[in-house]
């Protein structure tokens, strides 16, 4: 009977192990992505009352360096962005 339990227990650690793991690879192949071809995201930039100034939108990998996010837009221009920012994946 301890066999058995202990069998089952073991399959359950197993799967749930397996999850985690899946999660994780998931994670690396989009950091991968990300730094090979871009993602597909959204940024804006804001004023201090919370309009919108500026907004990018194309695939691009996005860097962060101190105190500012840099990235090359679909023109080719190096943008370099500080203050308050908001990153969306399309």
């Amino acid at each position: 009977m301890n066999r058995k339990l202990a069998a089952i227990l073991l399959i359950f650690l197993l799967i749930l192990g397996l999850g985690g793991c899946t999660e994780r690879q998931r994670k690396n192949l989009k950091h991968f992505k990300s730094d090979i071809i871009g993602l597909k995201r959204r940024v804006t930039l804001y004023d201090c009352q919370g309009n919108p100034i500026k907004r990018w939108e194309g695939r691009f990998k996005i860097e962060v360096q101190g105190s500012f996010i840099s990235f090359i837009d679909d023109n080719g221009k190096d943008i370099k962005i500080s203050g308050t920012i908001v990153v969306e994946e399309l």
